[in-house]
């Protein structure tokens, strides 16, 4: 071997050195960096989307939050239903109809969307009377259905008056 050639031998291997352990994980470590910031430039756009969708819907809350009330007021207190079952006790007075509520517990349907607690109602009195009050319950502001209905004809014991039952289911929250 040439004592000229070795310098380049040497300068060689030291290129080739350079080139393995600092060049490449220089470059590696670039690359990596580049696709982290891509991730977040796109997590960025991402969260800028969130935060307009935010705005847009506190601009138009108001609208919202009028129409979310009213729908609150369809549903029950579940726990405890006092306000509505006063409702019926007063509602029934006005139309002068004794009411028996007796509470049930049902089954929850597979069709059932929402909870609800169920009543079982026997009424007497006037038939338009009870109308009446079956119009009131369908305008009221709670979700309800009626079911089961079942008449019985006047007799001397409830003085020419009808006895109605019927079960009433209750959308609760």
């Amino acid at each position: 071997m040439n004592q000229k050639n070795t310098p380049l031998i040497i300068l060689g291997i030291v290129a080739i050195l350079l080139t393995v352990f600092v060049v490449r994980p220089l470059f590696s470590s670039i690359q990596h960096n580049s696709e982290i910031l891509t991730l977040q430039k796109v997590k960025l756009v991402e969260l800028e989307e969130k935060s307009e969708s935010l705005k847009r819907f506190q601009s138009t809350r108001d609208i919202y939050q009028a129409n979310l009330e009213k729908m609150d007021r369809l549903f029950v207190d579940g726990e405890e239903p006092v306000e509505f079952i006063e409702f019926l006790e007063k509602e029934s007075a006005a139309f002068k109809l004794t009411i028996n509520l007796t509470p049930l517990t049902l089954k929850v349907g597979e069709d059932d969307n929402w909870p609800s607690t169920s009543f079982q109602i026997d009424m007497t009195g006037a038939f338009p009377n009870f109308l009446r009050f079956l119009d009131r319950i369908e305008s009221s502001a709670s979700l309800v259905v009626l079911s089961n209905f079942s008449l019985n004809k006047p007799s001397k014991s409830t003085n020419g008056d009808i006895v109605i039952s019927f079960q009433m289911k209750v959308y609760t929250r």
